[in-house]
């Protein structure tokens, strides 16, 4: 054999050998962390003080959670702290629907999961609202792992406008998946397709919750049996 053909012969094998290695560790199942964030705004027409009535009185956690792939099992007040120095009437504005009180809340809240994909039937969820006169902000985080899902969290911000209430959600997940390397790309697909589920869930329950509400005169407070 000749040099040169030695040469070529040399260089395909080699190659070769380096494309039979990148398609082994691209068909090889490697365990892959899939994240995703997706995020929403939109307005209501509801004043933002009969807004932040209804989300308080109604319990949106439990409108908000069985529309996003989760139903909730148990919650639980763990801190409460009302602010009412900034109210001279908070009874009377309270039932008028015109509190200037601040509330600030932190539940533990555990929901089933509904997707077997994820190996777990429970998350416990840590949630924290900052409800203000003037705007909210209401955090929900995953206190643990569950199975597959490594970390859950979603915002809730609310603020007065000049259409009646500006909403903005987040939703951002990190699922770990066992997959070959080569489909790493359709598996963070899916985990932000399961996130824009789980967000326009969140859209539509609030929507329906405040629509049921915006009109009645006199928002009664509802208690859920894990308060």
């Amino acid at each position: 054999m000749k040099p040169k053909t030695k040469l070529l012969t040399a260089t395909i094998v080699g190659v070769g050998i380096v494309v039979i290695a990148a398609l082994a560790w691209a068909l090889s199942p490697i365990d892959y962390l899939a994240s995703a964030s997706q995020s929403r705004t939109f307005s209501i027409d509801c004043d933002y003080a009969k807004f932040r009535q209804i989300m308080v009185r109604k319990n949106a956690t439990a409108a908000i959670v069985g529309q996003s792939g989760m139903t909730l099992l148990d919650e639980k007040i763990q801190d409460i702290d009302i602010d009412t120095s900034q109210d001279k009437r908070p009874l009377l504005n309270a039932i008028r629907g015109q509190s200037e009180s601040s509330v600030v809340a932190i539940k533990e809240i555990t929901v089933r999961l509904e997707d077997p994909a994820l190996e777990a039937d429970e998350l416990v969820l840590r949630q924290q609202a900052d409800i203000q006169p003037d705007g909210m902000n209401v955090v929900t985080e995953s206190k643990f792992p569950a199975g597959n899902l490594k970390h859950y969290i979603t915002t809730l911000d609310a603020n007065p406008s000049d259409n009646g209430t500006e909403v903005s959600l987040t939703v951002a997940l990190d699922v770990q998946v066992r997959l070959p390397g080569l489909f790493s790309g359709r598996a963070d697909s899916e985990v932000n397709a399961a996130a824009g589920d789980a967000i326009d869930g969140q859209v539509a329950a609030i929507q329906k919750l405040i629509a049921t509400h915006a009109d009645k005169r006199l928002i009664l407070p509802e208690f859920s049996s894990g308060d």
